[in-house]
């Protein structure tokens, strides 16, 4: 059982295509010469982790650590709401947009400094179709399949990755019919893209919501309209560096809340992770101030 003290550490192998499962020995060999206290496991299947993070709190512990990429993070968070539990992460996946967020240190045995001098911050949340939490953002469209591709990559990781996928889906994704509505906005498009935001960065630091901030309580949907195959080409680095808001076919919108349909069964993914959205239609919100975090001091 845990008495508050220890770390109750939570370990996906099979991140970043195997990535984790490279650096894990070496990390549990510096948390043991450091002597830091932890009970450990290991997760196998997709969302494991959320019950895992669960059982966690309910066996008395109170610092939960994922380490692992933006996916293990988000099943960590998810289970993790409403909880009394603060969150710590040891990146070692594709993406790590979270923790470029938080600046929290992209290499892992600079992350384990913020066990042991680090504060506490509390962010925000993201929830989609009622259901499940996003700590960076939901993507769909283009966004959803560059994810996709990145997942069944076996030689290129990390930013190298998505954007190898992006150049390719440029030249062959087929744009697709929504409708978005809120109290504040309504809008009807053939569409690219919708990123669906609380942080900045998708895609291994594709900076796709310029003006995301995880501590404002809002959500920023960004909604990128259908171009040419050679605009794709063109404008892309620019959307890799948040350079895409005032352009033609580019809407963005700060809400906390909204309503998004389509007659197309659309493709996305949570946090870099394929999902299955609602048929038909579905709801996006913010949970603010609803995930505690251990940031570097």
């Amino acid at each position: 059982m845990g008495d508050g003290a220890g770390l109750f550490l939570i370990v996906n192998l099979i991140a970043g295509h195997g990535r984790c499962k490279e650096l894990f020995p070496k990390v549990k060999e510096e948390l043991d010469r450091r002597g830091i206290d932890y009970e450990l496991h290991y997760t196998n299947e997709p969302q494991e982790a959320t019950d895992v993070a669960k059982w966690g709190v309910e066996a008395g512990f109170h610092r939960i650590v994922a380490m692992g990429g933006d996916g293990t993070v988000n099943e960590v968070a998810n289970g993790l709401l409403g909880q009394d539990a603060v969150l710590a992460v040891i990146p070692a996946g594709t993406g790590n947009d979270f923790v470029r967020m938080l600046g929290i240190p992209a290499d892992p045995f600079d992350a384990l400094n913020v066990l042991g001098n680090h504060q506490e911050t509390t962010v925000d949340l993201g929830q989609v179709a009622d259901d499940r939490c996003f700590v960076n953002g939901v993507g769909i469209g283009i966004d959803a399949q560059v994810a996709r591709d990145v997942l069944q990559m076996e030689r290129l990781r990390g930013a190298a990755a998505y954007i190898s996928a992006a150049v390719k889906e440029v030249f062959r994704f087929k744009a697709f019919p929504v409708t978005i509505e809120s109290e504040a906005w309504q809008l009807d498009a053939t569409c690219l893209s919708i990123g669906l935001s609380n942080g900045k960065f998708a895609g291994g630091g594709f900076k796709l919501a310029p003006e995301a901030d995880v501590y404002d309580g809002m959500i920023d949907i960004s909604v990128i309209e259908d171009y040419s195959k050679l605009e794709r080409l063109v404008r892309l680095p620019r959307v890799r560096a948040g350079k895409h808001l005032g352009w033609r076919n580019v809407h963005y919108c700060q809400l906390t809340e909204a309503t998004i349909a389509s007659p197309k069964k659309l493709i996305a993914h949570v946090d870099g992770e394929p999902f299955r959205l609602p048929s038909d239609s579905f709801s996006v919100r913010v949970l603010p101030k609803a995930l505690r975090v251990l940031i570097p001091a």
